[in-house]
């Protein structure tokens, strides 16, 4: 072989070692990218997996609180009808114990009072002048509660109003009943 030949091969063998290389070279270089194709992908499901676990939880917590706000809401509704209506019992109690001393009261005054005559004197009959309960403009109104005065007062006018107050005052005298009254007396003078 000559030396031509030989440097011919050695070309050749070169040549074929290069390209050998530069595919081998080409084969990493793919085999990089792809990997690094495939690990972006990974990240961004990772990353978009947690944002919507984020997200949900995040929905969770908002529904979670709202239910807790509603109940507290509630909670507190309860809390002051259950109030309101303790201090109506409490104020009905106080008003028929004293209803009831007050009766006692004008029993043992007109106990202590001397016998009538037979001819009444003047104060004894502007005295029995005073409406009864019929001539009231609530039917049985010695027998209501004050809730129930309260309730029924409504639509009545206010000169029917100062009458039962007027009777109320000289009878029962409860306070909350006498309160209410002069409410709705001053609201219908404001009109």
């Amino acid at each position: 072989m000559t030396d031509q030949q030989s440097q011919q091969k050695i070309n050749e063998a070169a040549e074929q070692f290069t390209d050998t290389l530069v595919r081998s070279y080409k084969t990493v270089a793919d085999s990089g990218v792809s990997a690094q194709e495939r690990s972006t992908q990974l990240t961004e499901v990772f990353f978009n997996q947690a944002i919507n676990n984020l997200h949900a939880q995040a929905e969770q917590n908002r529904q979670a609180t709202e239910q807790l706000a509603d109940q507290q809401q509630r909670q507190a509704e309860a809390a002051q009808t259950l109030t309101r209506e303790s201090v109506e019992a409490y104020m009905d109690f106080m008003d028929s114990m004293f209803s009831w001393w007050q009766g006692g009261v004008q029993t043992a005054e007109r106990a202590a009072k001397p016998a009538p005559s037979s001819f009444p004197s003047t104060a004894e009959s502007t005295a029995t002048s005073q409406p009864s309960d019929a001539k009231l403009p609530l039917e049985n109104y010695n027998s209501l509660s004050a809730n129930e005065v309260a309730d029924r007062i409504e639509p009545l006018s206010p000169e029917e109003i100062k009458r039962l107050r007027d009777y109320e005052a000289k009878n029962k005298n409860r306070r909350s009943v006498l309160e209410r009254m002069d409410a709705r007396i001053y609201a219908a003078s404001e009109a």
